[in-house]
């Protein structure tokens, strides 16, 4: 058992994904999901209103505010 040799270091695809693996992903889901969010709030905002489709317009540009604002403060974009 003494003549036994150490593993193998990993290489190739054994590799640990970097630190900033799915930074990207993450941006884009928040973008989305807020989008999302508050579209559908706008959009029960207009059905209790009786408007047609201008709070749900304005839910989803303020959705996208608060992603952008979710990316560069969580992210550091």
């Amino acid at each position: 058992m003494a003549a036994q040799k150490p593993p193998n270091a990993p290489s190739g695809d054994d590799e640990p994904a970097p630190p900033d693996t799915g930074m990207g992903m993450t941006a884009v889901a928040y973008l989305f999901s807020g989008m999302l969010v508050w579209g559908a709030i706008g959009l029960l905002v207009d059905h209790w209103v009786g408007t047609k489709g201008i709070f749900a317009g304005i839910g989803a540009v303020v959705g996208i505010g608060g992603g952008v604002y979710l990316i560069v403060r969580r992210l550091g974009a």
